[in-house]
């Protein structure tokens, strides 16, 4: 809780730190350099852009594959049994079955 609390107030004073620290800089008698704005935001494109094909690479590898079924996760004799991925036949058979009854809750 205490880190939640951190981060909501640290986001609500960022900008207002980034300000006065544009203002500090805006006065000071040692002005920053300009920077190739150009160079950086085609740097950071690339970047981004690479991210985003090793995160499509990487959640791929753990989808299924043609002719398979997303079965979602569900709780089996109190044990939550995490989402998989099976067979399109088994699907078949295992709608055969009768469901069983939910437990009545007192």
């Amino acid at each position: 809780m205490t880190r939640i609390l951190l981060l909501q107030i640290a986001s609500f004073l960022l900008p207002f730190v980034l300000f006065l620290i544009w203002r500090w800089q805006r006065t000071s008698n040692h002005p920053v350099e300009p920077t190739p704005v150009l160079k950086l935001s085609a740097a950071g494109a690339f970047l981004v852009m690479m991210v985003m094909v090793a995160l499509v690479l990487l959640d791929s590898s753990r989808s299924g594959h043609e002719g398979q079924v997303y079965v979602p996760p569900r709780l089996v004799d109190g044990v939550i049994q995490p989402g998989h991925f099976i067979d399109d036949e088994t699907v078949d058979e295992d709608a055969e079955e009768e469901p069983e009854d939910p437990p009545a809750r007192p």
